[in-house]
């Protein structure tokens, strides 16, 4: 799999961060973000990539019909109990080919972060626009770093009921040339610690004005959950797209 990290080096990594990814996802506030989404443009058939645990795929099942992939079945196993009306398919983002076209495709918390190579994540952005509705849009949350981010470290609680779970400190660290970064999680749950790295890819400028090359019209950039125009400065970006008339 080149530099995506390899599918058991990635299976490796989510494993031992599963104890704590839910916990660690709780406070982002992005679930009344994809409700909404669920719930404009009136949708009849969803896609996500990359459900993961299916936190966000409970929310677009409970709205329309939902079909959610993801690479890890140890991740589906998951949403499946969270979200059993759903269609679950396990799939790699570059390969997957599904018969039926969907009006709304989404893609949380960024599962094409781990996607390193340019040429892999225009192929998805590719498969995306062949897969959507003539009407259809994709919303795409995206890794960004802003530019001249330096290394830094980050640490929180993880707070639920009240009560600390664990701790967790995030290291970046440029990986040569952006937009690749070295990234390193620290899990402190009392005496256990857990430690995991990874290789991640976050979004460009250059990037998103590919997408017509991809068969993609970027329709609005955000920079947060409240759908503020993106800037620079802003934490991530959320790309809103249809496809290009042929």
């Amino acid at each position: 799999m080149n530099q995506m990290t390899g599918i058991e080096q990635l299976r490796a990594y989510y494993t031992a961060t599963l104890p704590y990814y839910d916990a660690a996802l709780e406070d982002r506030g992005d679930l009344p973000f994809w409700r909404s989404i669920a719930r404009r443009w009136n949708p009849r058939h969803i896609l996500e990539l990359g459900c993961g645990t299916g936190r966000v795929t409970s929310i677009l099942c409970a709205e329309a019909a939902t079909t959610a992939v993801d690479l890890l079945i140890e991740m589906l196993r998951c949403a499946m109990r969270r979200a059993p009306t759903a269609h679950f398919v396990v799939a790699d983002l570059r390969e997957f080919a599904l018969a039926s076209a969907f009006d709304l495709i989404v893609l949380a918390d960024d599962p094409m972060a781990h996607l390193t190579l340019p040429q892999d994540r225009m192929k998805v952005m590719g498969q995306i626009a062949d897969q959507l509705a003539p009407d259809g849009r994709v919303v795409l949350e995206g890794l960004y770093r802003a530019p001249g981010n330096q290394p830094h470290v980050t640490r929180r609680d993880v707070v639920s009921g009240g009560q600390k779970q664990f701790s967790v400190a995030e290291s970046w660290e440029p990986a040569g040339e952006t937009p690749l970064w070295n990234v390193i999680y620290r899990y402190e749950r009392g005496p256990e610690v857990t430690k995991v790295a990874t290789v991640l890819r976050s979004w460009t400028a250059e990037e998103i004005r590919c997408l017509p090359d991809a068969g993609l019209h970027v329709e609005a950039l955000w920079g947060d959950f409240d759908e503020r125009p993106f800037s620079r400065q802003s934490p991530r970006i959320v790309i809103v797209a249809r496809r290009t008339s042929h």
